[in-house]
């Protein structure tokens, strides 16, 4: 089931409505949807929507039918550039962690918000965590919503607090000047460019290390490193490995190579999961089956090269 959904401003004070650029409709105007190619399809204002990553034909024709002009995924994986402009869709790609925004991604995120033509809809993986909160972050900068309503439509997304990262960053975010917001000089990439296979599978090293350390304290962070967020951990892990899937050292690798890679994706995504839904009791299984398929991968490919 996916709600359709534009932000009501109801929750917010008469001053803080007047001054937002655009006014959003009332609540009630919600409606559920059961046959939509978008999943978790939230729409912040008249011309910014939200939702998880558009796969397929289906999906690309929802977009067009709803009158998106370009598509920004802040994923690991890039919009469908041949699906896109068969409907003439716009696409950016400013991929972001789970662990928060960078200043210079947020000025890019608003620079787009405020530069490429509308509507325009923003998505991450699932369309819950990352896709709502840089929505945000870039509406803010370029001046059509507040803090609060961002606050809002967050909680409306469904995004976790346990990304304290994200909620951060959306609650900083600023209005950002005419002369920074319309910089010429900011690059909007259709394809990012990525870490090479080498640096992404180190960073899934290092943050399964950290992940084995909040483990060692039943999912919390340790003492010694209070930053730590397991649940981010894991999505970033997820979301590191969706990234290598097209790689060129995925495809030299062959099939078995890939099935095992897909087989560690899904896990670390049961991961993150079941520590969204605080259950601790699953998340350990979830981890020790990825660390297992993880474990098999470089007993295969890596230990032995």
């Amino acid at each position: 089931m996916i709600v359709v959904s534009l932000l009501t401003l109801a929750g917010c004070a008469s001053s803080q409505q007047s001054s937002a650029k655009q006014e959003t409709q009332p609540a009630h105007e919600q409606q559920t949807h059961e046959e939509h190619a978008l999943h978790n399809l939230h729409q912040l204002t008249p011309e910014l929507w939200s939702a998880g990553e558009p796969v397929g034909e289906d999906a690309y024709a929802e977009l067009a039918s709803l009158g998106i002009k370009t598509v920004i995924s802040v994923d690991g994986v890039a919009p469908n550039k041949e699906l896109a402009a068969q409907h003439g869709i716009s696409i950016v790609h400013l991929p972001i962690g789970y662990d928060g925004i960078s200043e210079d991604r947020s000025v890019e995120l608003a620079h787009a918000i405020a530069t490429m033509p509308r509507p325009i809809f923003v998505n991450c993986h699932h369309g819950k965590h990352r896709g709502p909160a840089a929505l945000c972050v870039g509406a803010i900068g370029s001046g059509d919503i507040s803090n609060e309503q961002a606050s809002a439509y967050m909680t409306l997304a469904k995004t976790s607090p346990k990304y304290k990262g994200l909620w951060e960053a959306a609650e900083v975010a600023q209005p950002l000047s005419g002369a920074v917001l319309y910089d010429d000089s900011i690059e909007l990439p259709e394809e990012a460019q990525i870490e090479d296979f080498i640096e992404a599978m180190a960073e899934v090293d290092r943050h399964y290390e950290h992940l084995q350390d909040c483990a060692d304290n039943n999912f919390n962070a340790p003492e010694d490193h209070p930053d730590l967020a397991p649940i981010s951990l894991a999505g970033q892990i997820h979301n590191l490995l969706r990234g290598m899937e097209d790689d060129k050292e995925t495809a030299e690798g062959g099939p078995e190579f890939y099935d095992m890679l897909i087989v560690s994706r899904d896990r670390a995504s049961e991961l993150e999961t079941r520590l969204e839904h605080n259950d601790i009791k699953g998340a350990y299984e979830s981890l020790k089956l990825l660390t297992d398929s993880c474990s098999d991968c470089h007993t295969k490919y890596r230990n032995n090269s």
